[in-house]
């Protein structure tokens, strides 16, 4: 026979004073949400969450105070016109760098005159000669697009160098070659539409080389004042760079230049921002779910309306202990309002749905709320204590933001449990009078014996043989799921802020992912420079030494020989005139000239011949598409073409002329503003160590740390506190996950004095983990820094809800079977679905690291859900007696 439960302290206060204990609640919750508005705070940066004693945060802390903060704002400027992208940055730096009260620094190279004036001396050796080669070939053209820049001009003069050509002149050749070539790449776009006319740059030097990438791709960054008080320190700084470069971009000026903000502050911003976000839509859809899905368990209204309120005085009083135990949240714990929805309730249903129970089988009101809450307690208690315990293993972890985590959770816990046993009875009789009167059930229970009942627990020994055949499968997947160490992966897909973190980072111009090694002097920075640079992992090292450009007097030399050539291009303004009457003769002239040239080099069998004669066909489609175009824009067309070669090469050319003055520079030429950056406040000098492939990825992330390191072990730097970060989260879940575990079996002992049934009780942990793990990697979903924060959830779970099962099946008459078809299996069960919901409801979430949370919870709760409602039962009927 069942045993007759005992009255609890709690409970007598409960059933005697209910409306004193929830008024009690109530005042208590609603000071604990004035307490956490006015309090609480957020932690936004990654750096909060580690350990401050380690060597590589001490490492950190001497760069910071060596060189100051390099969280910049970084505004990416891109587009095909260098001189426009420029431009762009130097009105943005212009704008920004006068708005003290958001920005403490403002950097800007190419508003620098070091680099305007000196740029060509940047440029390696090889691409100046490369430039000199070209501009000697189209220096004829320039000469007489500068005096006239126009179509007109330039088909004509093309045209007058054929026939030169054809009447003998061989010097004529290369120059008409080298032409036809760029002529024909600007037509094949233009008429096509995937791009522009071929600008000036093109023409020059190649599109491909360092120094033209550098152009269409210029950086400039702001350090923002940051505002503690706001709940992202530079979101104010963020919107004014947004701000400023809408104006900009809105301007005719800058058609066709893109813009776009990355960096550490920008990064951090989104993150929280989205996360943010997608945790509020998320316990919305959790609240609402859990609603839905207790309206069906409990079928009234009244019992979820009491379990509803004490969840949410739980969760309440739990942000209250949040604040006062550790005064923030960061972007782990976070998620534990979304947490405690799951679990709050689950003790909550556990003792309703047995409420329900005694009364469908005939108990009054007060005897079946009793029943409910006292055949419950020591399960509860147990079932909470493994959670518990599994989050305050976290505690003697390294990492700061798990083992807050863990306070706050593991708090959290035990404030539901008190709720469930002050609260949630209170409400319940406080709301008897107005239930209706309930007429016992003859069939109270689902039966043990139909198909479903004989199919699920009638072969136990069958159950168990394909459970460990199927947990023997489960080992591979968990030889194979990983770790994943690119925090970019946590982010919401298309975020701009990581869209251009991997342009920076494949941009070998402008890395902004690199890592930094400290120098004593110039002699120890240049023999750790050349270490570096020898590093298979290493792409190029940035430091004081490479502002002074190598080969000076080579260089110069091919700069001088280019000024003496292009002395007599001097440009005039541009007019925009096409001459329409004149055009066609123009275009056939040019047409037949070309035409000729093909068949003279086929006469000749001259290689060149496939070239004139690639060019014919191009010049051939653009002139139909221009035919195509005639009754409609033909005119406009011919606008835009001579507009976009020539409306800004006057201005380009004598910018062109004045770079060729460049003079040879020394250290002591570089502006303070950029030697500053690379000079510490104690004469350190900075190694900016840039990797040669991507590195976000653990493998390829350690193998350049390493190598770095081995150049200087205290190197530092973003690919370094990454790295390292990810490794102590890493390893402290992997400890705390054996804390948790040894914990866990300690609990049950104590649970059930019995080794026989704690080994029973570790099943649906083992059973649900290894198909949890297996889940995963059928889904291709990796462990991150985000979802493996649900591990000890599902540890705790996967062993309290066999706490409630085996505690019931040995403490009561009846089957396994019987067990898990009674309120305490449905409990279970509902429990299960709950969790889903709370967690699965993150899966609405944009950031990819939330929506990985719910992913992998909602995977181990469908495991343990097998373990709970098909293993264990069978495990539990071939144990044989249950005392």
């Amino acid at each position: 026979m069942n045993e007759a439960p005992k009255t609890s302290l709690l409970f007598s206060l409960a059933s005697r004073r209910p409306w004193l204990v929830l008024t009690f609640a109530l005042l208590l919750s609603v000071l604990s949400i004035w307490l956490t508005a006015q309090r609480m705070e957020f932690l936004t940066g990654r750096d909060d969450l580690m350990p401050q004693n380690t060597s590589f945060n001490r490492d950190y802390r001497a760069f910071r105070a060596e060189f100051g903060s390099t969280e910049d704002i970084v505004v990416v400027i891109e587009g095909e016109d260098a001189d426009k992208v420029g431009s762009f940055g130097s009105r943005l730096h212009d704008a920004l760098v006068r708005d003290k009260a958001h920005f403490s620094d403002v950097f800007y190279p190419f508003a620098l005159p070091y680099f305007r004036d000196n740029g060509l001396l940047f440029m390696p050796l090889e691409d100046i000669k490369e430039l000199r080669r070209n501009l000697t070939l189209a220096a004829p053209a320039l000469r007489a697009l500068s005096a006239s820049p126009s179509v007109q001009t330039l088909f004509t003069h093309m045209t007058g160098s054929i026939g030169r050509y054809l009447a003998g002149d061989e010097k004529e050749l290369p120059g008409i070659l080298f032409m036809l070539d760029k002529l024909g790449a600007g037509f094949t776009t233009f008429g096509t539409g995937k791009g522009g006319v071929p600008s000036m740059e093109s023409v020059f030097m190649n599109p491909d080389s360092a120094f033209a990438r550098a152009g269409r791709q210029q950086i400039l960054t702001a350090l923002p004042v940051r505002d503690m008080t706001g709940f992202v320190p530079a979101k104010a700084a963020i919107a004014v760079v947004r701000a400023e470069v809408a104006r900009l971009k809105a301007l005719p000026e800058f058609k066709g230049v893109s813009v776009g903000l990355t960096g550490t502050p920008v990064l951090e911003h989104e993150e929280m921002t989205t996360s943010e976000k997608d945790i509020t839509m998320a316990t919305v859809v959790s609240l609402v779910l859990t609603v839905v899905l207790l309206l069906f368990a409990f079928r009234g209204v009244l019992n979820v309306f009491a379990a509803m309120v004490s969840l949410l005085v739980a969760i309440s009083l739990s942000f209250g202990f949040a604040t006062v135990a550790v005064g923030h949240l960061n972007i782990l714990s976070m998620v534990f309002a979304v947490m405690l929805i799951g679990i709050g309730i689950e003790y909550g249903i556990q003792v309703v749905l047995r409420y329900q129970e005694e009364l469908q089988l005939g108990a009054g009101e007060m005897v079946a709320l009793e029943t409910g809450v006292t055949r419950n307690v020591w399960a509860i208690v147990m079932a909470a204590a493994t959670v518990a315990a599994a989050f305050l293993t976290f505690v003697f972890t390294d990492f700061r933001g798990i083992a807050e985590l863990g306070i706050i959770a593991a708090g959290g816990v035990v404030i539901c449990v008190l709720v469930t046993f002050t609260v949630l009875p209170a409400l319940l009789v406080i709301l008897t009078r107005y239930r209706k009167a309930r007429t016992p059930a003859t069939a109270a229970r689902p039966g043990e014996h139909g198909v479903l009942a004989r199919l699920m627990f009638g072969r136990p020994k069958l159950v168990i043989a394909l459970t460990l055949a199927l947990c023997v499968a489960s080992l591979y997947p968990l030889s194979r799921v990983s770790f994943d160490y690119n925090l970019m992966n946590l982010q919401a897909k298309g975020l701009e802020s990581v869209t251009y973190a991997y342009k920076l980072m494949r941009s070998k111009e402008n890395s902004g992912y690199f890592a930094v090694v400290m120098a004593d002097n110039a002699a120890d920075a240049q023999a750790k420079t050349a270490r570096l640079e020898r590093l298979p992992s290493v792409d190029h090292v940035v430091s004081l030494n490479t502002l002074v450009p190598d080969h000076q007097q080579e260089k110069l030399a091919e700069l001088a020989a280019l000024r003496a050539e292009l002395a007599d291009v001097k440009p005039v303004p541009y007019e925009e005139s096409l001459s329409l009457m004149e055009l066609p003769k123009v275009f056939e002239s040019f047409r037949n000239a070309a035409v000729s040239l093909k068949e003279r080099l086929e006469q000749n069998r001259r290689p060149e011949a496939k070239q004139a004669a690639a060019f014919v066909a191009t010049l051939d489609k653009f002139f139909a598409g221009l035919e195509k175009e005639r009754d409609k824009n033909a005119v406009g067309m011919l606008q835009d073409f001579q507009g976009g070669m020539f409306k800004e090469l006057p201005a380009k050319l004598e910018l062109l002329k004045q770079s060729l003055a460049a003079r040879a520079v020394t250290e002591a030429d570089v502006p303070r503003e950029l030697r500053s950056r690379f000079v510490g406040k104690t004469g350190k000098l900075m190694l900016q160590v840039a990797p040669k492939g991507e590195i976000f990825n653990r493998e390829p992330l350690k193998n350049f740390v390493d190598e770095v390191r081995s150049v200087d072990p205290h190197a530092t730097g973003e690919p370094v506190m990454v790295y390292e970060s990810m490794t102590i989260m890493r390893d402290s879940y992997r400890l705390a996950f054996i804390y948790a575990f040894v914990a866990i079996v300690g609990i049950l002992l104590i649970a059930f004095r019995s080794v026989k049934y704690a080994l029973i009780g570790l099943v649906p942990l083992l059973v649900g983990l290894l198909f949890m793990v297996s889940g995963m990697w059928l889904f291709g979903i990796s462990f991150n820094s985000a979802n493996i924060i649900v591990m000890p959830l599902v540890l705790g779970i996967a062993v309290d809800s066999g706490i409630y099962i085996i505690n019931r099946y040995r403490r009561e008459e009846g089957s396994a079977a019987g067990v898990i078809l009674s309120s305490t299996g449905v409990g279970v069960l509902l429990n299960t679905l709950t969790i889903m919901a709370s967690f699965g409801a993150l899966m609405v979430a944009r950031h990819q690291g939330v929506f990985s949370i719910g992913a992998v919870m909602s995977l181990g709760m469908v495991a343990c859900q097998i373990a709970f409602m098909v293993t264990l039962p069978a495990v539990l009927t071939l144990a044989g007696k249950k005392r």
